[in-house]
């Protein structure tokens, strides 16, 4: 997961147009309820409840995650995850929340 994100960011980086960022409280809404059933989402989880699955946390703090390579993860099907579908405004706040749990 670590690297499929770290590649989005050195393909996208140059290229991608970032969305302009979310709600934070709304993305925890929505992660809680589409996102939580594989990954730790809430600050100070670090256990997801599928092993494999970082935690939001995990993923906020990846070297070199940004919204960039966000927005890009989210428009990229990835075969270790559910093919979820995650409306454009429902995937800015996740992002916007993804972002805030940065250290």
């Amino acid at each position: 997961m670590r690297m499929l994100l770290a590649a989005a960011t050195v393909l996208f980086a140059g290229g991608a147009l970032a969305q302009q960022v979310g709600n934070p409280a709304k993305g925890l809404a929505y992660a809680r309820q589409a996102c939580a059933e594989c990954h730790a989402t809430d600050l100070g989880d670090v256990a997801s409840p599928v092993f494999e699955a970082p935690s939001f946390q995990e993923i906020a703090n990846t070297p070199g995650i940004s919204e960039v390579a966000l927005v890009s993860f989210f428009q990229t099907s990835h075969p270790s995850m559910p093919n979820l579908i995650v409306p454009s405004d429902d995937a800015r706040d996740v992002i916007a929340y993804i972002l805030s749990l940065k250290n």
